[in-house]
This record gives structure tokens, sequence and C-alpha cells, in this order.
């Protein structure tokens, strides 16, 4: 999707409230409606996010703070998280700095996922 169509789609989603932290209907096709499945890969997901989390925050390799939020995306995107995944590819990119936000939404869906447990 091009990157201005997908901040559209985004935006629209912010305005209208109903943008959640996690695509349960994304997640539900990754795993063909497989509520064990789900529930095991959204506890790890848990459990590795904040292990890529504290590379990012705490590593003074830049090339380690770069593969960290790669495999964050990567994660994200997998469990439709895909908020998450846009922020931690902007911290790739940038290389320094936005980690605080990344941080922000991570919680944000770490929070949800335990809401819906």
């Amino acid at each position: 999707m091009p990157m201005a169509l997908k901040r559209d789609v985004v935006e629209a989603r912010q305005r209208e409230g109903n943008a959640k932290p996690v695509d349960l209907v994304h997640l539900g096709n990754q795993t063909q409606g497989d509520e064990a499945l789900e529930a095991e890969i959204l506890s790890m997901f848990k459990a590795q996010s904040q292990i890529y989390m504290k590379m990012m925050l705490n590593s003074c390799d830049v090339t380690n703070r770069i593969r960290a939020a790669h495999s964050l995306k990567g994660a994200a995107r997998g469990i439709g998280a895909f908020d998450l995944a846009d922020r931690a590819e902007e911290v790739e990119a940038v290389r320094h700095g936005g980690y605080e936000d990344v941080e922000a939404e991570l919680n944000r869906v770490i929070e949800y996922i335990e809401q819906l447990g």
C-alpha cells in the first residue's frame, strides 16, 4: 500500500475511534481461527517484544538497536499490531530517537492483549 494511502487509512481509523492496537481479524487469518494458537502467539509476542524494546533502549550499538527495531516490526506485523510496526519502522530508519513512541505503543498493545485474556 502506498505510504500516503496507508497514512490516510490509519488516520481515518483513529478519527473514527475504531483503531485497535491489534487487528484480530489479521491474527485470526494467520492462525486459521485457532484460538489456542492465537493465545500462544500473543503470549510469545508479549515476552519477545519486551526483549526487543530493552535492546533498543539499552544497547550502545546502533546496529543492535536497528536489528531490535526490525525484529519488533516483523513481530508486530505478524500479530496485526500495525501501528506498533510503523513506529518500529520509523526508529529503524532514523536510527536514533523515537523510542518513547515505540515504547508507548508497545505498552498499549500489551495492555490490549492482556484485556483479551
